[in-house]
């Protein structure tokens, strides 16, 4: 065999892999999961609270599109599932933020009650602690 049908032999085997490989289709169910994320993590306060993770989201999402406008369908599917990953993020830190807002809301209201019981004892003279023979 001379080298040009070995070339030939090897050339053909791998235009038959090739051919034979999976095509990965765009990942439509990828990005519209990925796009629905986005607008939760948006509507939660992610721009508030996580606005990197949310660029991020965006980013990937984008970046998902134009690789599977190219025929990448393995790279938009990979960036499609990062932008879901990084848009859940996002979603989980505004709930926090919202949460920690929500409890340092409560400790001031808690701080004063516990200053305007403590003024109206002083003033009437009376004390808030309880008597310790009560059964």
């Amino acid at each position: 065999m001379s080298k040009y049908s070995g070339f030939v032999a090897v050339a053909g085997a791998a235009l038959l892999f090739a051919a034979c490989a999976p095509k990965v289709e765009r990942p439509t169910a990828e990005m519209a999961r990925a796009t629905t994320l986005i607008d939760q993590a948006e509507k939660a306060g992610a721009q508030r609270y996580s606005a990197e993770d949310l660029q991020r989201a965006r980013d990937k999402l984008s970046a998902a599109d134009k690789a599977a406008n190219d025929g990448k369908g393995e790279v938009a599917q990979r960036l499609a599932s990062e932008a879901s990953v990084d848009a859940e993020l996002a979603v989980a830190r505004a709930a926090s933020g919202d949460a920690q807002r929500a409890a340092r809301e409560v400790s001031r209201g808690t701080d004063t009650l516990q200053d305007e019981a403590q003024r109206n004892s002083q003033q009437s003279g009376t004390s808030t602690t309880p008597p310790n023979n009560i059964p």
